[in-house]
């Protein structure tokens, strides 16, 4: 690896930290807040809400000044993305956007990365018998899957340092595997996120100074797909895996499952909600998982503690039943979920059964006794 690694790390978190504490001074100054307005509002203060500029930012200055020496394949294409990204978040966070023109600029950038930039998942290792996809089905499946990353962590942009933490450790894995697969120039992205994101969570700490916003969370969701893809690309080697057995393309799918569980699980399920009430996916409401948690009056570090640890939980399942074929271990992970999100939704029933009232604005229970146990976990 280049000596540049040591600085990487440094820079970043440097610029970030140094670039956030001019944001927050322009934004008193001219007044760029997020206000506390509207039934999907938490946050109690007005707070600037450009955190992601600092992000974006470093990352493009880091990545000329450091990764064309790196060969990453596709940069000039993840660069022009970023940009995109970059605008139709900033636009948004200021004076807002339609949700079908954001969708519209997503797929726009999902095609871009996969057809000129050729950054696409090929196939799935052997993974319920499908070895090899045609160019058509790769093309889709990829644009797909760059779309629900990018909006998950959008969507779950909703408590102080949840995309921020969730983003960090997911970054923080890649950079673990990039560097023992040598991927040299994919680990010095996923290490120069990382900086970026401790930067800025020093900020995002409650009481926030600062959020990320639609700049910050789209382009991080962007990334995240984008070091998901080439991982799963790859064919990354779970430690322990070939040695016994294991196959290495499943064991790639299940670490990217469990990295993203909880931003895609959560997004994957409002949507279901959303759509089973006649409502369209993109409706805005307070049913995120860390909605609920905050009914049990937790704190927002609270909460995201919550998540990040059962975030850590499947990733160490994954790991753990890394011999065994991708499906199962997919299917165990599903599980694991669902049982998270049952046991969160049996703690709120008995709350409410034991006449505690809670403060919440966010969710409210609906015939929970008359429903299924599944139906419960998905229309909660």
């Amino acid at each position: 690896m280049s000596n540049s690694i040591l600085f990487i790390f440094p820079v970043t978190f440097a610029l970030v930290w140094y670039m956030i504490r001019k944001i927050i001074y322009i934004s008193e100054k001219k007044h760029l807040f997020d206000e506390p307005v509207g039934n999907r509002k938490i946050h109690l203060a007005s707070t600037p809400n450009l955190g992601g500029v600092a992000i974006f930012a470093t990352m493009l200055f880091v990545s000329f000044l450091f990764f064309p020496a790196m060969h990453v394949e596709g940069l000039r294409y993840i660069c022009a993305c970023a940009v995109l990204l970059f605008f139709l978040g900033l636009t948004d966070d200021i004076v807002g956007v339609n949700p079908a023109k954001k969708l519209v600029a997503q797929v726009i950038v999902a095609l871009l990365i996969t057809i000129p930039a050729n950054m696409r998942i090929t196939g799935f290792h052997g993974f319920l018998g499908w070895q090899e996809m045609s160019y058509p089905v790769s093309i889709i499946f990829s644009v797909l899957f760059i779309l629900l990353v990018i909006n998950a962590f959008n969507l779950i942009d909703g408590i102080d340092c949840l995309a921020g933490g969730i983003g960090l450790l997911t970054c923080c894995v890649f950079a673990c595997y990039f560097w023992r697969m040598h991927e040299e120039g994919y680990f010095f992205l996923s290490v120069a996120m990382c900086g970026c994101l401790t930067g800025f969570l020093i900020f995002n700490r409650t009481p926030a100074r600062i959020f990320m916003g639609d700049t910050g969370s789209l382009f991080l969701g962007f990334m995240a797909s984008v070091l998901a893809i080439r991982f799963i690309g790859s064919g990354a080697v779970v430690p322990g895996a070939a040695a016994s057995g294991g196959s290495a393309g499943g064991s790639a799918i299940a670490i990217v499952a469990a990295l993203l569980i909880i931003p895609v699980y959560d997004t994957m399920r409002v949507f279901f909600v959303r759509l089973r009430r006649g409502k369209s996916p993109f409706a805005a409401d307070k049913r995120h998982i860390h909605h609920l948690l905050l009914d049990l009056r937790l704190s927002h570090l609270q909460a995201t503690s919550v998540l990040l640890v059962v975030n850590i939980l499947a990733l160490v399942l994954a790991f753990a039943t890394r011999d065994l074929a991708p499906e199962f271990q997919l299917l165990i992970l599903a599980f694991f979920m669902l049982l998270m999100n049952g046991i969160l939704l049996t703690v709120l029933s008995r709350q409410r059964n034991n006449g505690l009232k809670t403060k919440s604005r966010y969710v409210v229970m609906e015939n929970v006794a008359e429903k299924g146990a599944i139906g419960q976990i998905l229309n909660y």
